[in-house]
């Protein structure tokens, strides 16, 4: 099982869980994550969500084997729609991030409405050096979120940003030993609160910008998907699986 859903009373527990992979997502977790958040936002039962994955790695990003397949062909089918999920989801969802989140392990974070992470956890949108382009809509909301030059930084030349800059530059609301026990008390607190109070007022604060960021995830996701078809994508690609440097002419 790659990812593990538990309720826990008014708590729903979305738990990461495929470390041969370093947790990287492929078509069949997008599916799943999507499902379970959209049946969870319509759901009374459920008034928060905690989103984790494993003490070594939160998300590795997507899956490069289904990158190669979406290059020969395969259209993406539920990778927008978790993107999309997560944006319209009006139930406070809090991560849990330990060690590496890359790629969209990042992206996802800047809708999720509390992080906690570890000291060990770090931060990285290696999109260029794959040949790709920015995803869920972090051309846009990375440099609302760190600040233009951190965003350029991270999404033209992939670099990594730390926990402690993480925490300095508000992507983060706290370092902890035990980003897991954080984030499920801040849920139990969330959960003591009034839910449609709670969901209106989450839904208020986004709601202005929600259609323009639908559109920016839908235009990034055209381009994306040109890239990953592109010579340069499937050169950087392949060198990545390969373990080897990439030749661009």
């Amino acid at each position: 099982m790659d990812i593990r859903i538990t309720h826990n009373g008014p708590v729903l527990d979305i738990q990461l869980t495929r470390p041969a992979a370093k947790n990287a997502l492929n078509q069949a977790m997008y599916h799943t994550l999507a499902d379970t958040l959209i049946h969870a936002n319509q759901s009374p039962e459920t008034r928060v969500i905690v989103l984790r994955g494993l003490p070594e790695i939160f998300c590795g990003g997507n899956d490069m084997q289904d990158f190669v397949a979406i290059s020969q062909g395969m259209a993406d089918f539920h990778g927008e729609r978790f993107m999309k999920s997560l944006v319209e989801c009006d139930t406070p969802v809090v991560a849990a991030v330990s060690g590496p989140a890359i790629g969209i392990g990042t992206t996802m974070l800047q809708f999720v409405d509390v992080v906690y992470c570890s000291p060990s956890a770090v931060f990285k949108t290696p999109f260029v050096h794959l040949g790709l382009c920015p995803e869920m809509a972090s051309s846009t909301e990375l440099a609302k979120l760190v600040g233009p030059r951190k965003a350029k930084e991270m999404l033209l030349l992939g670099a990594t940003m730390t926990a402690d800059e993480a925490l300095t530059l508000g992507f983060v609301n706290q370092i902890s030993q035990s980003p897991d026990d954080a984030a499920f008390q801040c849920a139990e607190q969330l959960s003591q609160l009034p839910p449609k109070a709670m969901q209106i007022s989450k839904r208020m604060i986004g709601q202005q910008e929600k259609t323009r960021l639908l559109r920016t995830i839908e235009d990034e996701n055209i381009e994306l998907i040109q890239r990953i078809r592109s010579d340069e994508a499937k050169e950087a690609v392949s060198a990545f699986l390969e373990k080897r440097p990439a030749k661009f002419s």
